[in-house]
């Protein structure tokens, strides 16, 4: 332990911050505490906290710095607030700033417009917020279904302020065209009443009002009015039935779970509740090895809630916290009315935590995947001397018999798994007798010929050795210049139970695994999958070209007809093995042209081998 166990000594016992920092002062942790002296002195007292992960920080920790406070509350928002600008390595940190996503509606506007915001705080600034969103995909995708149900204004201020006419979306009367006096006011503000009951999961009283407007447009003869909204409410009503769950009860609240995976690695599931529906799920993942699940838990809701557009009147969580009552009297303030923090042990509440603790079990293991996976590719860019895990790799093999039916392949991997939305296939033209390394250079320069809509990736996989590799890299100057992505060769062992050799650029021996090495394996694979890939493709060029060259032979079979059988039939024993029915079903195919077909094949076999009949 670096400081001096008499520096608690001297600290107030006033509520406050303490930061500890190490030696180059860095701020390794950040705490809140009532009494300040009390608390740090707990680190290193006798049978104060003892946890060897506590233990571990201490070593690291040679100075404390303090901040004193009024309250503990304000302790409280001061250390949340530290800890999201230090970003402290042993504190629980949900999230940067930038991945706060909410929706707003400019209420201060006549005709108020519907927009995605970041902040790191939702201030009370008359505005309505909606949210959190965990990621702007999730709020993208539910503003565009908004903006399909609701035919909101989607102009700027500044665009609104100075239109001349009405913009497209007018046009495509997917605006109401309030710019151009085409609304009535009235009419907006029901309108954005309705978009604010759907965003706060209010889906029944929406639909009640809707259908009152539509009695009520019906009934003062505006038909068409009425119908735009009987239309309104079919989409609601569907999108509700496909996307909701329902818990059957009319609260509005947060069930967040916390699950453990190893080497502190940590899931937090948040599922929002607005009026029984399930209404939205967030999942944060982080790791700490030196904090337990409750001050976890604790610290989740701080980061979660603080920056909150919406904090409902309950919150269910998986563990119990320490100073729930200080949390909960500091949401209250937030949400303008009393918020309970529990951990229930039954009934309906117990349902909604195990229901968030399946969420989070099934995000850990998706977490957990996603790390087996990223382990090799970080191992293989420390070996290879990459900037970076390579996230794109693609391997590349060739085959023929004897310089014939030379054929090139391309495999992908993104982060670890195959791609195959991205495998490419290319017939060599041009070669005449075996050229390993002018195919290879021919398959690559190929597949830059498409860099435009296919993107290169962080590594380009070779199977073969040195001549191989010099042949790519020479490729890829030629197309790109100096600066070419990375490239290595991989080469099969020549001594039984030798391993296989990696080759890079400019290196003159090859890279040194250790056998099973996972980032070798990853490399192996590759190289296996485009081995496969371009023998199946070989395989089947070969038999293209081998019953074409037969059927070049038959008399009265042109090259229309010689194309569908072709397109039916993989190979001359799948022709000779097929029935004249068969044959007849293929398009253009007629009586006379089996005849011809039958007579052909039986000559050139002596008459041992005739078409099926």
């Amino acid at each position: 332990m670096v400081i001096r166990k008499d520096i608690a000594s001297a600290l107030p016992t006033s509520p406050g911050v303490y930061l500890m920092l190490d030696s180059k002062d860095k701020v390794l942790y950040v705490g809140k505490a009532g009494n300040l002296r009390d608390r740090v002195r707990s680190y290193f007292v006798k049978g104060g906290d003892e946890r060897p992960r506590i233990q571990f920080l201490l070593q690291k920790v040679d100075s404390i710095r303090t901040i004193l406070t009024e309250t503990e509350k304000e302790a409280l928002i001061l250390e949340n607030n530290l800890i999201k600008q230090y970003r402290p390595p042993y504190n629980v940190y949900l999230r940067d700033d930038k991945s706060f996503f909410s929706l707003r509606l400019n209420m201060s506007h006549s005709f108020p417009r519907l927009s995605l915001v970041r902040t790191q705080k939702i201030r009370p600034d008359g505005e309505r917020y909606f949210g959190p969103y965990s990621s702007a995909r999730d709020a993208k995708i539910t503003l565009r279904f908004i903006l399909r149900l609701f035919p909101l204004r989607q102009c700027t201020e500044r665009q609104f302020a100075t239109c001349k006419r009405p913009c497209l979306n007018c046009q495509m009367k997917r605006c109401l065209c309030p710019c151009a006096g085409k609304v009535d006011p009235a009419e907006y503000a029901r309108m954005v009443e309705g978009v604010s009951l759907l965003l706060q999961g209010r889906s029944e009283d929406l639909v009640r009002s809707l259908q009152d407007e539509m009695e009520q447009a019906a009934h003062n003869l505006r038909f068409e009015e009425a119908a735009r909204i009987r239309d309104r409410i079919a989409s609601i009503t569907r999108t509700l039935e496909v996307q909701n769950v329902s818990f059957f009860h009319l609260k509005d609240q947060d069930a967040i779970a916390l699950v453990t995976g190893d080497s502190g690695l940590y899931v937090a599931q948040v599922l929002s509740f607005r009026r029984g529906n399930l209404l939205s799920e967030d999942s944060f993942r982080f790791r700490n090895e030196t904090l337990e699940p409750p001050e976890v838990m604790a610290s989740a809701l701080k980061q979660y809630y603080g920056s909150a557009g919406f904090i409902p009147k309950e919150v269910l969580i998986s563990h119990p916290i320490e100073n729930s009552e200080l949390i909960e009297t500091w949401l209250s303030e937030l949400r303008g009315n009393r918020v309970t923090i529990r951990a229930p042990s039954r009934g309906p509440g117990l349902r909604l935590v195990r229901l968030a603790l399946k969420n989070a079990q099934n995000a850990l293991v998706k977490e957990t995947a996603v790390e087996s996976l990223q382990k090799p590719l970080a191992r293989l860019a420390a070996k290879l001397r990459m900037t970076q895990a390579p996230s794109l790799i693609e391997g590349y093999d060739i085959s023929n018999i004897a310089g014939a039916h030379p054929v090139g392949a391309k495999v992908a991997f993104r982060d670890g798994k195959p791609d195959k939305s991205l495998y490419r296939t290319f017939k060599m033209t041009g070669f005449t007798d075996q050229d390993d390394p002018g195919m290879i250079y021919q398959t690559v320069s190929r597949r830059l010929g498409h860099a435009d809509s296919d993107a290169l990736p962080d590594l380009f996989l070779i199977d073969g050795g040195k001549s191989q590799l010099n042949a790519v890299v020479a490729a890829l100057k030629d197309r790109l210049g100096p600066d070419i992505p990375a490239v290595a060769a991989i080469a099969k062992g020549r001594e039984e139970g030798e391993s296989d050799k990696i080759y890079l650029p400019n290196r003159k021996n090859p890279v040194n695994f250790a056998r099973g090495d996972p980032a070798l394996m990853l490399l192996m694979r590759i190289r296996d999958e485009s081995h496969r890939f371009v023998h199946g493709f070989h395989s089947k060029s070969r038999s293209k070209a081998v019953i074409r060259s037969a059927l070049d032979d038959v008399p009265g079979i042109g090259p229309r007809k010689r194309a569908a059988l072709l397109q039916a039939f993989q190979s001359i024993d799948e022709l000779l093995a097929a029935s004249d029915e068969e044959i007849q079903a293929v398009e253009g195919i007629n009586k006379r042209d089996l005849e011809r077909l039958r007579a052909h094949f039986q000559a050139k076999s002596g008459g041992k081998i005739g078409l099926a009949t």
